[in-house]
């Protein structure tokens, strides 16, 4: 696609970065279901002195041009904390955008390969966006509807070009999804089989499930970090969240938290496991154009109420209680809250490939593998 050379350059000003978070409008200026990120969160994501992350890596910002003109971007980072945890010498890219435009995106993954090489890497891994929890992988499968929240929307292209590159599969992730009248009927009671799970579950373990406690909010985050180490810390390459991240991740959320969807499970008062979900933002977000002002916050306000999507994005029992069915029990119970609120779809993801006892309780309902995102890998010799 076009003609010159392409050329990338390494990028440090804010204007520079800019212009970067705003380049994606190009890409998906056609793609109805691309779902933009608001820009002023996105400027602070990418700005050294806003961003927390950058104090625990190195951070390298290309952009590819052609005739003077963007034609694609990418973020390559050294996550130190991930490497000194795990042992490992890995360099990530993310944020990867470009045209059509092949010899633009061998350019970038070029640069990404070579600055992380550089510093002594021996495998590049990604796309990654700093965080492993959210907007990871390229889509492999399932661009025909917009993404849930925290999940990414790429075009096919992009995973042609890694496979091109010479990238391979490092991990596969789904976004799987169930209507609610499959899994509840309309009184809220449960289909046979799913009332036979829930009576051995209950029998098996003396299991009360109630919801957060606003009041109480800094020890409920507390909880929820510990039990998220504790559950999906058994999957690899997982890294504790720090106290100064889980703050964050709790601050952002906060507004959106809704009682129904946010749900510990106790044995005898002690807390061992816990579900949450959050009502679909992406169905407001893909309205408001990457802004939220003026006429935007009366859209949003509009578009929040019409929300009819459930995204269920943590849940887990420690081990000791893992088996029990427990982890049904909790998905049942903010089935209940979203049959109560007239939600028509619960989301779950991201859910790993290989996290089989998931992939197990998945059985039990109804569930459709709707998208495929697909974190790549490149050995550095």
């Amino acid at each position: 696609m076009g003609m010159g050379p392409v050329e990338v350059v390494q990028i440090h000003d804010r204007q520079e970065r800019r212009a970067m978070v705003t380049f994606p409008w190009l890409v998906y200026r056609r793609d109805k279901n691309w779902v933009p990120p608001i820009v002023s969160e996105r400027v602070k994501q990418l700005d050294p002195e806003q961003n927390r992350f950058f104090q625990q890596a190195e951070v390298a910002f290309f952009v590819a041009r052609r005739n003077g003109t963007i034609a694609g971007t990418t973020v390559a980072f050294i996550d130190r904390r991930f490497n000194d945890y795990l042992k490992q010498r890995v360099g990530f890219f993310g944020f990867f955008e470009v045209l059509n435009d092949y010899a633009a995106a061998e350019a970038l993954f070029s640069a990404a390969r070579d600055w992380v090489r550089q510093r002594g890497m021996t495998e590049l891994r990604g796309p990654i966006n700093f965080h492993r929890d959210r907007e990871r992988g390229f889509l492999v499968e399932g661009a025909d509807c917009p993404p849930p929240l925290m999940c990414a929307h790429t075009p096919p292209y992009y995973h042609e070009f890694a496979q091109r590159f010479g990238l391979t599969k490092y991990a596969d992730d789904f976004c799987r999804r169930v209507r609610v009248k499959n899994v509840l009927g309309p009184d809220g009671g449960l289909p046979p089989r799913l009332a036979r799970l829930q009576k051995v579950a209950a029998r098996r373990a003396h299991f009360a499930i109630r919801k957060a406690r606003f009041e109480d909010w800094d020890e409920e985050v507390r909880r929820v970090g510990e039990l998220y180490d504790a559950t999906i810390g058994q999957m690899p390459d997982h890294i504790p969240w720090t106290q100064e991240e889980l703050a964050e991740f709790a601050r952002e959320l906060r507004p959106v938290v809704v009682p129904d969807f946010a749900l510990f499970g106790e044995i005898n008062g002690k807390t061992v496991g816990c579900a949450l979900g959050f009502p679909d933002l992406n169905q407001v977000l893909i309205h408001l154009n990457g802004r939220l002002d003026g006429l935007n916050k009366l859209k949003a306000w509009w578009y929040l109420r019409r929300i009819n999507i459930v995204s269920f994005k943590v849940a887990g029992v420690v081990e000791q209680y893992q088996g029990l069915g427990l982890e049904a029990l909790l998905f049942l119970e903010l089935a209940k809250g979203a049959l109560a609120r007239g939600y028509q779809w619960v989301d779950l993801s991201l859910q790993a490939e290989e996290n089989d006892k998931v992939n197990t309780l998945m059985q039990h309902f109804q569930v459709e593998d709707y998208k495929r995102y697909r974190v790549y890998r490149m050995p550095l010799q």
